[in-house]
């Protein structure tokens, strides 16, 4: 998917998509290798959470309007929606520790009914469909995928490819997406081949797309920078560890240190940090820090096309579910489904630059320029997701891009601003933390046995604060910071067991501490 980011509209093309396994031509999305139904006799709906979407209705029509007619549903139907979305938020980390190791991802089905659970065994989907999920049999689970990834990550850095041009995982379909330049598959396949990384992983798309960025303090306000002096949209209000307060920005938007920033043709700020700040290295993720004055402040709040929101917080929203957005130049509430999540490809803008960019997500509702840098937010709840920076068209499709805001947060060392509202945080908990051997001697001659453990939490740490201490022989983490996620995977060690221990850590000092040993094989 070749992501082109222009200065101004362009007409719409045709999206031709060509999803291809490796040596074979697949239907547009890649299907999962020898998948099956899970045990249980019929789908497993989840029961809306009572009142929610009821009380969407009543504080929020214009939300319930714009979900309407976004998604094409009834007003019942959008109603019930909402309160199934709230629902799987406490079905998901049941249903995940049920799965244990052999959980490979979960989305949110078509209509928004089920939570979608993929695992690589009968039993597990056994547990899942008893945690209230429905589960769906896949061959890989996610921690393989995973080191996949990783592994093209790896090799893109030292070997960079013109025809592998971004990659994702795609739990519903179970594979590693590779996009790869129209008519250069082969090419892509044989340097993914030379990554390491198995071609029964993998999927190609080569997609022809029409890219372009939305753009040249309540989060939604209109500004201009030198950058874009046509107009890009403020993000979430945020906090920085030291200096006064600002808001979150598309980093093209703002694409020098220091650079002024101006609302309504006065300056309140500057660009304080920025990914594409010179000199820059890639991949990059697409964000920016607006630092405001002493006299403007930003607030808790973000802009609907009536009024304004609260936001309370940062939960990450999964696969399916709903999440809006408001921009300066679209100046329409719009919603729709987050689609993929942890993307990495290639833009390419206007002038003839063409930037990696990593770690955003897909969701289907439309943007356009000048909404570079507006605010995602959930349905429901309240709940910050990200800034939008860039926007995909077809002739029947329109798919916005935007960087996740727990991401931003961490990069740039700043706290969300929350309304007052906003219900004190839960102490960390660990929701799964498994470890499992696997294989043999390598193909360099170590003849230890492979580990891998997963490790899920809910609150608020990030990843990188999360404490693990080993005696195995080595070890490498991989940290997901969209998702409360660690993975640790190593080499046990010659004739004696290993242990892994977490520590998962809040702002308030409250831990959760997680302990595996005799994983590893005598």
């Amino acid at each position: 998917m070749r992501r082109s980011l222009v200065r101004s509209p362009l007409p719409a093309v045709l999206v031709a998509v060509c999803m291809l396994l490796a040596g074979a031509v697949a239907p547009a999305r890649p299907a999962a290798a020898d998948p099956g139904p899970a045990p249980g006799s019929g789908p497993v709906l989840l029961v809306p959470t009572p009142g929610v979407g009821e009380e969407a209705a009543r504080t929020s029509p214009k939300l319930i309007e714009a979900i309407q007619r976004d998604l094409h549903l009834t007003r019942g139907q959008a109603i019930t929606r909402l309160g199934r979305q709230h629902a799987a938020d406490a079905v998901e980390p049941r249903a995940r520790r049920a799965a244990g190791r052999h959980f490979a991802g979960t989305w949110m089905n078509g209509d928004g009914s089920s939570l979608m659970v993929a695992v690589t065994d009968q039993r597990a989907a056994t547990a899942v469909r008893a945690a209230g999920a429905m589960p769906t049999l896949v061959t890989h689970s996610l921690g393989e995928l995973e080191r996949a990834q990783l592994k093209l990550q790896d090799h893109a850095r030292k070997r960079p490819s013109t025809a592998a041009h971004g990659w994702h995982i795609d739990p519903e379909h179970n594979r590693l997406v590779v996009a790869a330049e129209p008519g250069e598959q082969a090419a892509a396949a044989a340097w993914v081949t030379a990554a390491g990384v198995p071609a029964s992983l993998v999927a190609y798309d080569q997609s022809r797309r029409s890219r372009r960025p939305t753009a040249d303090v309540i989060a939604g306000d209109g500004f201009t920078s030198r950058s874009s002096p046509n107009g890009c949209t403020a993000g979430f209000g945020v906090n920085p560890i030291v200096g006064s307060n600002g808001f979150v920005t598309a980093g093209h938007c703002a694409r020098v240190a220091g650079e002024p920033i101006s609302i309504a043709g006065r300056e309140v700020g500057f660009a304080a940090q920025t990914t594409f700040n010179p000199p820059r290295s890639e991949p990059l993720v697409d964000e920016a820090f607006v630092r405001l004055d002493a006299n403007n402040q930003p607030l808790p709040l973000m802009r609907t096309t009536v009024g304004t929101i609260p936001v309370l917080g940062s939960q990450a929203a999964g696969r399916g579910d709903v999440i809006c957005s408001y921009g300066d130049e679209t100046r329409v509430y719009r919603c729709g489904r987050l689609l993929e999540i942890g993307l990495t490809d290639t833009f390419s803008f206007a002038s003839g630059e063409t930037v990696r960019i990593t770690g955003y997500n897909d969701a289907d509702f439309c943007s356009q320029p000048g909404d570079s840098g507006s605010p995602v937010i959930s349905a429901n709840g309240g709940q910050a997701q990200g800034t939008v920076f860039g926007v995909t068209k077809g002739r029947t499709t329109c798919i916005t891009s935007y960087t996740p805001i727990n991401k931003t947060l961490f990069d740039f060392n700043l706290e969300l601003l929350v309304a007052r509202t906003s219900p004190p945080a839960p102490p960390p908990e660990i929701t799964t933390f498994v470890c499992d051997a696997f294989g043999g001697p390598d193909p360099d001659g170590i003849p230890y046995a492979s580990f891998e453990c997963v490790l899920y939490w809910e609150g608020g740490t990030d990843p990188d604060t999360v404490q693990v201490s080993t005696d195995a022989l080595t070890s490498r983490r991989i940290n997901r910071y969209d998702q409360n996620y660690v993975q640790i995977t190593g080499k046990c060690g010659r004739g004696r067991n290993a242990y892994v221990s977490v520590t998962v850590f809040d702002a308030d000092g409250r831990r959760s501490d997680g302990y595996q040993s005799s994983f590893c094989p005598n």
